[in-house]
């Protein structure tokens, strides 16, 4: 994620609205960052504050978006002091965050403050996940609108400075717990809460959810039906407060809001006797009642079923002894007290000195929850977030064990699978792996309610939500760790009651990246050529295939390399995985006439010209999916089904060992294959239904024609249409009435007949159910497509185990293979490094990205494949564990240099790169438009044949 500088003129105060923000964490959740500038204490500190000229006061608003994040520097006065002024900002001084989520400020100025006088500020700004916030900081402080304030006076002074002391960052959620914290943030965490006197609506709902929980904790321990209970009738005692039910939050939330060395039990006492109220007689409870009553957790008008213990009665009874106790002198002998304690009994004045009992109202406690919030208002949020809500007054815990065992039983296989690729694609934009996603990180915002793939989610709490993919993270953990490593993933057709063959039933629970983890050991532990073996090389002529078109398959890069790996041993072909700067592939690759340094380049785009090449009329062995005649699934492509000649099958088994040598390399495929095909490659069966819609649009309908027909009128008019369309002819039964014989055409185009003697059997209302049956069964065999399959799987199994496919579910495999068929911008962009001296805002560079991000996906998928040679770029990285950014996956980081000499104009130079090591030589163009013009000159035109 990157931070930069872009125009904003709105100021807001802090949570004036709640309208559009995202969520956060809780306590143990980190997704909000504190912007900080220092207050100056000395001249060059004064020199590196911000200062804003002073403008009048405009009404608070609140700026939040899920896609671009403006987070606006505020200013303060020299003492820190927050007020509700408002006031805009210049156009030129608003960093921004480029990542989902939300902003809050706030802005004060002192009365006697001057338009020069440097002030501080600082922006509270909400991401979506945790692990950002060191991107998010690293951005900051490289950041030249926040640090480079070279235009502000003591410059030399601001140059002895380091980055952390002019502009700070730190959680806003760990501040809570921060004992010296900055006071800026109290002010924060008080307009969330507290305006006046009073509470927001949000705290008040919140409070009084706490406040109800202690009366529905003992409702839940009662064995009948307990009515309902008014807020207002509702009379709390220091023992009903203290218990320590199940679900009784308010307990916690006393046990969080007191100070640290004082005693739980006394400060309820003194919270009770200064907010409490004495609780008023009702003439409907007998004596006996209240007498039995007093005392327990639950304060209200219905009776309480469960009596209290003997321990708890006579424990009681000692404290109401020791109680009386108090409010007579202290005797001087043993002998004398006993007299004494009896009389205390007997006289009926020492009763009047007891103190009358207070209860603790709704009132009360909301006046306690403002007077605290006024003292210490951490602590108070300290306690609402040990309740289980979020900094937006939200729940995101279960309340207790009930609760969530409740929850959990509503959970089925399919919102399992469901929760687990939704997060997938969470973890693929947020570049992270499920391991380092919190809980309470995981939520359906505003853009994932019209997803049908989490259509059976939308009615889950959020707080189950998340129990359920804390249990599916410990679950991935376990297995990555200890299960997967010890279980022999054998091919589950043989072996059926083998336990590969429950986890493949259970697959879907599994996260992509506790998937990949283990594939990535197996295939490193697999390694048959080591570094100490040279690799095969094999000699292409790109002159074969000048201009774009090949004479002949025989010419194609695919048949050249398929004719000189022949003889090779597939053994010499399993290296380990790419990584580094100069990876290992499976074979060199050397252009005739051509004098190309590095492996890299020529190795990427020796798989793109053959996936070029596989998805065109040079090559048979891939068909365009006959949807597309309809306007469906355009640019797919499945398995010719037809039979194979040995030469084919040996093509075909060479391409599936390109799919393993593109896994090993790390080297997305460009290929767009139907779901069909990765269905039979990992060995699921195929879907009647579905498959057959998605391969055959047409065929379906047909089909469901002739399903669907209720009459042997209707059948006859069918079979009339078909023969007009086909020009059949007559039935010899009937020969004025149409018909059709058991026959239909193959995808190839090929007619066949359905059963034996098929062309001389008419279709009648008696077999159009096994004529429908058959069309069906034919298609789904051509889609199966089993020899060639087996070609393409025995190519497969040379370079990588088959047993790992047992995990995998198709569209995982396709994404392993082929990568995702986009680019993603901010990805590349947090992935790039700048050398020779340039830097991410140098103008040009801006220019550069400013340009991109004009671009369609067409275009970058072209830009990429000029930059490194290859369409797709993988989006896996080190760096999505936490590991280090040097460790990337080739051809990873891209890197932006100055073009090589300095002679001419820069804005008449052209961009060139070297694709080996994805470096860019960038000249500095003057403007937008010239890097407009010569970034699609590049990509437009980089169609070189004889080029490396």
């Amino acid at each position: 994620m990157s931070v930069s500088a872009s125009a904003s003129t709105s100021q807001t105060s802090i949570c004036s609205s709640s309208q559009g923000v995202s969520r956060t964490a809780s306590e143990l959740s980190v997704d909000q960052e504190l912007l900080a500038v220092p207050p100056p204490n000395s001249a060059a500190a004064a020199a590196s504050a911000v200062t804003y000229p002073q403008q009048g006061p405009q009404d608070p608003q609140t700026v939040s978006s899920q896609e671009s994040l403006d987070t606006s520097l505020c200013s303060t006065g020299s003492l820190g002091s927050l007020g509700s002024l408002g006031e805009p900002l210049d156009s030129a001084e608003t960093p921004s965050v480029s990542d989902g989520g939300s902003m809050h400020t706030v802005t004060s100025l002192e009365s006697n403050a001057v338009m020069s006088r440097p002030i501080k500020g600082y922006a509270v700004i909400e991401v979506r996940s945790r692990a950002k916030v060191e991107k998010i900081r690293a951005s900051l402080f490289n950041s030249s609108d926040l640090i480079g304030l070279s235009s502000l006076e003591g410059e030399e002074e601001l140059m002895e400075l380091t980055n952390e002391e002019i502009l700070t960052a730190s959680s806003v959620n760990q501040s809570l717990f921060d004992t010296q914290g900055s006071s800026a943030l109290e002010d924060y965490f008080l307009d969330k809460s507290v305006r006046g006197d009073k509470l927001v609506p949000g705290a008040r709902d919140v409070l009084t959810d706490i406040f109800k929980s202690c009366v529905h904790s003992e409702q839940m321990l009662s064995l009948t039906p307990a009515k309902p209970v008014k807020v207002s009738d509702i009379y709390l005692s220091k023992e009903q407060i203290n218990a320590q039910t199940p679900g009784n939050l308010l307990h916690t939330f006393f046990t969080n809001v007191r100070p640290a060395k004082k005693v739980l039990e006394d400060q309820l006492t003194q919270i009770l006797r200064k907010y409490g109220t004495p609780k008023p007689n009702k003439n409907k409870y007998s004596k006996a009642g209240k007498e039995q009553h007093q005392g327990k957790v639950v304060s209200t008008k219905r009776p309480i079923t469960k009596p209290p213990t003997k321990e708890k009665s006579v424990l009681n009874s000692v404290r109401t002894a020791l109680s009386e106790k108090k409010t007579v002198l202290k005797p001087k002998s043993p002998e004398k007290s006993r007299p004494d304690e009896k009389d205390v009994e007997k006289s009926p004045a020492k009763k009047t000195e007891v103190p009358e009992e207070k209860y603790l109202t709704l009132e009360g406690f909301h006046k306690f929850a403002v007077d605290r919030a006024k003292q210490d208002i951490r602590s108070v949020w300290r306690a609402i977030l040990a309740c289980g809500y979020d900094l937006h007054f939200e729940r995101c815990t279960c309340i207790d064990t009930r609760h969530a065992q409740k929850a959990c039983r509503k959970w089925g296989l399919e919102m399992d699978v469901a929760l687990v690729q939704y997060i997938n694609r969470l973890c693929r934009h947020l570049a992270i792996t499920p391991a380092r996603l919190h809980p309470h990180e995981v939520y359906l915002d505003s853009s994932d309610i019209a997803d049908p793939r989490v259509a059976c989610l939308l009615n889950v709490p959020v707080e189950s939500l998340r129990l359920r993919f804390a249990l599916l993270q410990s679950l991935n953990n376990t297995l990555e760790s200890f299960f997967l490593p010890l279980v022999e993933l054998r091919q589950t057709q043989t072996y059926q009651n083998s336990i590969a063959a429950l986890l493949c039933e259970a697959k879907g629970l599994i996260f992509y990246d506790t998937k990949v983890t283990v594939m990535n050991r197996v295939l490193n532990a697999t390694v048959q050529r080591t570094a100490d073996h040279a690799a095969p090389e094999i000699t292409l002529d790109p002159l074969e295939i000048v201009g774009g078109e090949i004479r002949s398959s025989e010419n194609t890069y695919f048949c050249q390399a398929a004719r000189q790996l022949s003889c090779v041993p597939s053994s010499q072909l399993c290296v380990k995985l790419a990584s580094g700067g100069d990876p290992t592939y499976a074979f060199n690759i050397r252009f005739t006439g051509e004098e190309v340094h590095g492996t890299s380049g020529s190795f990427r785009h020796f798989l793109w010209q053959v996936c070029k090449e596989l998805q065109s009329s040079a090559l048979s062995l891939l068909l365009p999916c006959p949807s597309a005649a309809a306007n469906r699934n355009k640019g797919k492509y499945i398995l010719t089904p037809c039979p194979i000649s040995y030469a084919e099958e040996q093509l075909l088994h060479f391409f599936g060992q390109l799919l393993g040598i593109a896994i090993r390399a790390d080297v997305p495929l460009p290929l767009d294959l139907l779901g069909s095909f990765w269905k039979g490659l990992v060995g699921e069966s195929l879907d009647p239904e579905q498959d057959l819609q998605e391969a055959d649009v047409l065929t379906y309908n047909y089909v469901k024609k002739f399903e669907n027909v209720s009459d042997e009128t209707e059948l006859e008019a069918l079979c009339a249409e078909i023969s007009s369309q086909h020009h059949s002819g007559e039935s010899p039964d009937s020969p004025s009435r149409p018909y059709c014989t058991f026959t239909y055409i193959t995808m190839t185009g090929e007619e066949v007949e359905l059963c034996q003697g098929g062309r001389n059997l008419t279709v009648s209302w008696e077999n159009k159910d096994v004529y429908a049956r058959a069309v069906r069964s034919l298609r789904l065999r051509e889609l199966q497509n089993a020899e060639c399959m087996t070609a393409v799987r025995a190519g497969l199994g040379s370079i990588i185990p088959l047993q790992l496919l047992t995990m995998l579910i198709p569209i995982e495999m396709e994404l392993r293979t082929c990568g995702l068929p986009y680019i993603n911008l901010e990805f590349l962009k947090a992935h790039t490094m700048y050398q020779v001296g340039l830097m991410e805002t140098d103008q040009h560079i801006e220019f550069f990205w400013t340009a991109l991000e004009m671009f369609t996906q067409e275009e970058l998928c072209k830009f990429i494949k000029f930059a490194c040679n290859q369409e797709r770029i993988p989006f896996t990285c080190p760096c999505k564990d936490g590991g280090p950014d040097t460790a990337h996956v080739p051809p990873y980081p891209m890197k932006i240099a100055p073009p090589d000499g300095a002679a001419g104009q820069p804005d008449s130079r052209y961009i060139r790169v070297e694709t080996c090591m994805f470096m860019v030589k960038l000249p500095q163009y003057t403007s937008l438009d010239v890097m407009l013009e010569k970034l699609r000159y590049a990509i437009h035109y980089r169609e070189d044949p004889l080029s490396g």
